[in-house]
């Protein structure tokens, strides 16, 4: 079983602007420097009067290191800001390496070039940044675009006990520190102690053996759990039947065996290197865990206890269990160690998992016994959408969802809109939230969300005591803004620069209405959906191969409803 942490177990909160980030793509491009002065010129055929208005995309993949054409790499275009549905053109390439994507409407779009065995890589994308966006104008006809893929880099090994023997089926997991797109988007790695970015994983074979393929050339630290996962074809193992009932005696550990990720070593890969990382694992003392969980109505059958490390990249599977048909649950084989112990259960007619209760503990090696979780204690947040302006959102795809934006807290939960478009979540536990909105289409923003006279955008949504006084009240409206603009240095456009619109002033409340874009290959960005208001807007050029970059100093604009503004933006490079 997995699941996404503070949502739900098998459905996380959607985003409201899924873009390609959600997709396993880095950026690695290295164009010819024909391509930065890139011409538009036609392709050869002939055209009626709708299809002159549509685009075409053409160029080739070749390997970085020698120019070698690669033969069914995966080229495609997602749109820079899709909103509630994604789109994509996509081909592959054929024996020389050639792609041509036709019938391709205008607008903006993340390009890039995938291929087993090689790093995902962007459109004019240099080093490990995401690169430019594509910029589509009607008719236009865009040629002899050129991606130079690198090798991927491997992670290989083996996980052993004490005695030296094979660990068969260890989980083992790469993780790298998180770029700063990502910390930048993602307000929760923020709170956390060791914020690392799982990557990949693979189970180890009857040899002890894994192999963790795909990686893109940088840093790793390496985790392994004797978890011993069965295999999802044939029946389950009665090996793996027995480990989940004892539980595993062996703590996970870092490369290069060590417990605490503060004393791991990493591992750095170059193109195309296969690295070696053997873990041993050590058997520690374990103990078991016992208790009941009580539900409103009396015994809470078929929940879900984890016993979660917040320091920990990865949740152990053998600290799992599921409460049996007398309220109990038994994780067993719990190395020493803090943990919070949360509650997950499953919603009504729904096989989805939510988080209900947490509690802390504290593992010392002795058996913990008769714990008491009492699930059902928190607050049922209600309310209503509402729209205003033009048209109407499709209110069956929008979900309302709170996020806990206290330290060291992930518990968060969804709810899709019903019939009226009225929404509620139950049993939210106490603390501070914020209040999102997603699977809003491209020109919908959220206006206000009220709870009484609290704005909860400035203010949030604070429980206290199991208490949820009044009904939230949500309104979106269609009369969004838009910015458009330009970035450039002393040499010109910046191609692939990353822009970021922020609320001023910003509170983790609004952090929803942050937006962040690249420059296409003109230099130029858009930005639409907007709510009216003040903002803040900086820019950063793309990373050098040195890794150096500079931002310029930020701008405040202002925008109403239904603005069309434009905004020039200029880096200054620091003195050499």
């Amino acid at each position: 079983m997995t699941y996404n942490s503070g949502l739900h177990l098998q459905r996380p909160l959607p985003d409201e602007s899924i873009d390609v980030r959600s997709l396993p793509v880095a950026a690695a491009v290295t164009l010819g420097a024909s391509l930065f002065a890139q011409t538009i010129a036609p392709l050869p055929g002939k055209t009626d009067d709708h299809s002159a208005l549509l685009c075409v995309v053409a160029g080739r993949v070749v390997t970085a290191s020698d120019g070698t054409p690669l033969k069914s790499a995966r080229v495609a275009l997602v749109p820079e800001h899709p909103g509630s549905r994604r789109q994509m053109y996509a081909a592959t390439t054929d024996n020389d390496g050639r792609f041509l994507l036709k019938d391709i409407k205008e607008g903006r779009y993340e390009f890039f070039a995938t291929r087993p065995g090689f790093v995902d890589q962007h459109y004019q994308a240099k080093g490990g940044e995401k690169g430019a966006t594509l910029s589509l104008k009607p008719g236009d006809k865009v040629k002899d675009v050129l991606f130079r893929m690198t090798v991927a880099a491997v992670l290989t090994g083996r996980v052993t006990n004490d005695d030296g023997e094979a660990l068969v089926r260890a989980q083992v997991v790469a993780l790298r520190a998180p770029s700063e797109d990502e910390i930048e988007d993602d307000v929760l790695l923020a709170s956390r102690k060791e914020p690392l970015v799982p990557v990949s994983s693979a189970q180890t074979d009857d040899r002890g053996q894994y192999r963790i393929f795909g990686l893109k050339p940088g840093e790793y630290y390496i985790q392994a759990t004797d978890s011993s996962q069965p295999d999802f074809v044939g029946p389950i193992d009665e090996s793996y039947r027995v480990q989940e009932f004892l539980g595993s005696e062996y703590a996970s550990a870092y490369y290069p065996g060590v417990f605490q990720l503060s004393q791991a070593q990493s591992v750095s890969l170059k193109p195309g290197e296969e690295a070696q990382a053997d873990i041993p694992l050590r058997r520690v003392k374990t103990v078991e865990i016992s208790g009941h969980v009580l539900g409103r109505n009396g015994p809470a059958k078929d929940a879900w206890v984890s016993l979660e490390q917040p320091e920990e990249a990865i949740v152990v599977m053998s600290h799992q269990d599921s409460t049996d048909e007398k309220d109990s649950f038994r994780p067993k084989g719990v190395t020493p160690g803090s943990y919070s112990l949360v509650v997950y259960q499953r919603r009504e007619h729904e096989d989805v998992y939510e988080p209900q209760a947490r509690q802390k503990i504290e593992v010392n090696g002795e058996n913990i016994d008769s714990l008491t979780i009492l699930l059902g204690l928190g607050a049922t947040v209600r309310g209503r959408v509402l729209a205003t302006g033009a048209g109407s959102p499709p209110l069956d795809r929008i979900y309302v969802g709170l996020q806990s934006v206290d330290d060291g807290q992930q518990f968060g939960a969804s709810e899709r809109l019903r019939k009226g478009g009225t929404f509620e979540i139950p049993a939210v536990q106490d603390g501070n939230y914020s209040v999102q909105v997603s699977g809003l289409q491209d020109n919908w923003y959220v206006k206000s969300i009220r709870l009484g006279a609290s704005d909860i955008i400035a203010e949030g949504l604070q429980l206290e005591k199991g208490a949820a006084a009044g009904t939230l009240e949500v309104t979106l409206s269609s009369a969004s803004a838009e910015l458009e603009g330009s970035v450039g240095d002393d040499d010109g456009a910046v191609i692939g620069a990353k822009v970021r619109l922020m609320p001023d002033p910003e509170n983790p409340y609004n952090r929803f209405r942050t937006r962040r874009t690249r420059t296409d290959q003109g230099g130029h960005f858009s930005l639409a959906g907007l709510a009216p208001g003040k903002y803040r807007v900086f820019a950063q050029s793309p990373i050098s191969s040195e890794g150096k970059s500079y931002r310029s100093e930020p701008k405040t604009i202002t925008l109403t409803e239904g603005d069309h503004k434009t905004l020039s933006v200029v880096l200054v490079k620091p003195p050499d």
